[in-house]
């Protein structure tokens, strides 16, 4: 009933399409300016700016083996740099209300880019959710936070970055809904979860290979944090980095030699059509599942 109901309401959604224009011409210029602010110095520049303001990878060699060992979903602002941040800013006891201004201003900063927003949105709706006494699983909360993006923003149903982001985010809830506790096996989970969901959006596109849950494992944390991190830093205190060219030269380095295994065979990306029907598909499926494994469980 829930996805019926959320369905029903971003497709009859009446507001303008302008919004989303306005808003996103608005966040360039804040994103440009952004982009003015880094150090220039820094031998991985484009690295840096990417990172920071979500400009897009101009290095050919860094966005190709990024590609092939498929963290580049990591690299680029993502759902990923906003749960980190909000993450980072709960370890210092900062308010909600003022976690959620920053990181509203930050999703305007990269250019108001769907995953980023679809990440603010669904940190927002668990607020309010929590706040009503409606303790959702997480697996229906990115349902919530997806239903209400395309309900601002109609535009993302054409959007792939949008559905990828989506696509991530129900991969990261599989280890909840099967109840799994152990750390380890929670985090090689997560990885298998992501390849596998991600395998149809990124058909085409990016490198499928099994590899890459390992290279997820143990070299997402890196840039999460450690990159990531040391961008923020570096672009209130430019006389970091070295620090950061640092760090980034030897990533590299360990991308080039990772993806030397892995060839890259670009195919025939699917329609947005049958990949909507996937993430349905899943939602779905979770939901049964959860029912099927734990309903009643709990009482006895």
């Amino acid at each position: 009933m829930i996805v019926l109901l959320l369905l029903a309401l971003s497709l009859s959604t009446p507001l303008p399409s302008t919004l989303l224009t306005n808003t996103s011409i608005f966040s360039e210029e804040i994103q440009r300016k952004c982009s003015q602010t880094l150090p220039k110095d820094s031998q991985h520049f484009n690295a840096l700016n990417s990172l920071v303001c979500g400009e897009k990878i101009t290095d050919k060699d860094l966005r190709e083996n990024l590609r092939k060992t498929s963290l580049i979903h990591i690299f680029v602002v993502s759902g990923s740099h906003l749960l980190l941040l909000d993450e980072l800013l709960s370890i210092l006891r900062i308010p909600f209300c003022v976690r959620f201004f920053f990181m509203s201003f930050y999703s305007i900063v990269v250019g108001w880019q769907a995953p980023a927003v679809r990440a603010l949105l669904g940190m927002c709706s668990r607020r309010l959710l929590h706040r009503s006494r409606i303790f959702l699983p997480k697996d229906l909360c990115v349902l919530v936070a997806g239903f209400l993006a395309l309900m601002l923003f109609p535009a993302w149903w054409n959007s792939l970055s949008f559905l990828m982001s989506w696509c991530a985010a129900l991969a990261l809830t599989a280890p909840d809904v099967l109840r799994i506790r152990n750390s380890w096996a929670r985090g090689f989970l997560t990885q298998f979860s992501i390849f596998f969901f991600m395998s149809a959006p990124l058909w085409g596109i990016g490198s499928l290979h099994p590899l890459s849950i390992l290279y997820n494992l143990f070299l997402a944390p890196v840039v999460s944090y450690i990159l990531l991190p040391l961008s923020f830093l570096v672009s209130v205190f430019s006389s970091l980095v070295f620090l950061f060219d640092f760090f980034m030269d030897h990533f590299h380095h360990i991308l080039f030699v990772l993806s030397e295994p892995i060839e890259f065979a670009a195919r025939q990306t699917p329609d947005i059509r049958l990949l909507w029907c996937w993430i349905l598909f899943w939602h779905v499926a979770f939901h049964f599942l959860r029912l099927h494994l734990w309903q009643g469980k709990d009482l006895t």
